[in-house]
């Protein structure tokens, strides 16, 4: 029997959705099937002398105009229910701990008037590069006073925008009217006053995607490939009918390496300045190495860390510490006295 048809007496509408989100991403085998990252294609080459010593290596970069201690993100992925409170704050600590960027999962629900309370970490976390989050789609309901109540509930310093057309034509009810959603992001990351990234939300971008974002006059993308959760499938699990219709796609979308490739492609042609973040199904940090390689100056982690913070704030920054050490390692195996060293060079085919 499906999520959907046990549902009876829980949260109703939005918030017993995020529940259901959140039970599942831990819980059930969401991932795609059939299409991998692309990361397990590529290898790092090997230094057997470094030259330098690990502790010397620099993880810094500047983002955003500011400056984070390593280029690894706490991907977008919950909140608007009860259950997402403790394990948003959990990663939160984990984030004030390691000094690195935290992103909350969307602000819907508390735009309609949900409990504020999953998303505030700000006590918590009061110096990490936080980013709040909402669906694009719905640009159309809140727009851009929409966006600046939900970063002024959160004190977020970034706005993610993220795509999801698949999972909302999944979803029973879901929003799929995305005619003038491009505008709708154009105008917001013209007139909104913090920097806005958009992200999809595992099946990555194609690049004439990215080429119309980044024309947009967004200023960041993160191009979420496919290779990790797959939200069609999620959505599967919640409705019997849902499940049948997402079958279909459980292979969809456009591997993280290829998707990452392409935003680079884009970026140089424009000449642009535009933040690029990779996720979506990077398991360690050397993936995020790789795709620091490839031209991300960001590499976000989702279930991995998610299913950390479930367990509470110590095993949360314990995973995280693992993860930045991991990189730091990749790093200074590969002959850099810098993360911000490794590039294409550092790549070869496994």
């Amino acid at each position: 029997m499906s999520a959907g048809s046990q549902a009876g007496g829980r949260e109703d509408g939005v918030a017993a959705r995020k529940a259901d989100h959140l039970r599942l991403s831990l819980q059930e085998d969401v991932g795609h099937v059939g299409i991998t990252t692309g990361l397990e294609a590529l290898r790092l080459n090997a230094r057997a002398l470094p030259g330098c010593s690990l502790a010397d290596v620099d993880l810094g970069v500047e983002l955003f105009g500011r400056r984070v201690a390593a280029p690894v993100a706490i991907s977008c992925m919950t909140g608007g229910t009860g259950a997402a409170g403790p394990v948003n704050r959990a990663l939160a600590a984990a984030a004030q701990e390691h000094r690195v960027v935290l992103g909350l999962g969307s602000g819907r629900s508390l735009l309609e008037g949900g409990d504020p309370a999953s998303f505030q970490v700000r006590d918590i976390a009061p110096d990490v590069l936080l980013l709040a989050n909402l669906g694009a789609v719905q640009l159309a309901e809140h727009g851009v006073e929409g966006c600046r109540r939900l970063l002024e509930a959160t004190g977020a310093d970034v706005l993610v925008l993220h795509l999801n057309a698949v999972q909302e034509a999944v979803q029973p009810g879901g929003d799929t009217d995305f005619e003038g959603v491009l505008e709708a992001i154009e105008t917001v990351a013209g007139r909104l006053e913090v920097p806005v990234v958009v992200k999809e939300v595992g099946f990555g971008m194609a690049r004439e995607d990215i080429a119309a974002l980044v024309d947009a006059g967004v200023a960041g993308i993160d191009v979420a490939g496919a290779g990790g959760t797959n939200w069609a499938t999620v959505e599967g699990q919640r409705d019997s009918r849902a499940g049948r219709v997402a079958g279909a796609f459980a292979d969809w979308g456009w591997s993280t390496v290829d998707s990452l490739r392409s935003a680079a492609t884009v970026r140089a042609e424009r000449g642009s300045a535009v933040v690029l973040m990779a996720s979506g199904g990077l398991e360690d940090g050397v993936d995020a190495a790789k795709c620091v390689a490839l031209g991300a100056d960001l590499a976000g982690f989702g279930r991995r860390l998610l299913a950390a913070g479930a367990e509470g704030p110590a095993a949360a920054s314990e995973e995280l510490g693992v993860l930045v050490e991991q990189l730091r390692i990749a790093v200074w195996a590969t002959g850099h006295r810098s993360v911000t060293g490794l590039g294409p060079g550092d790549l070869r085919p496994a």
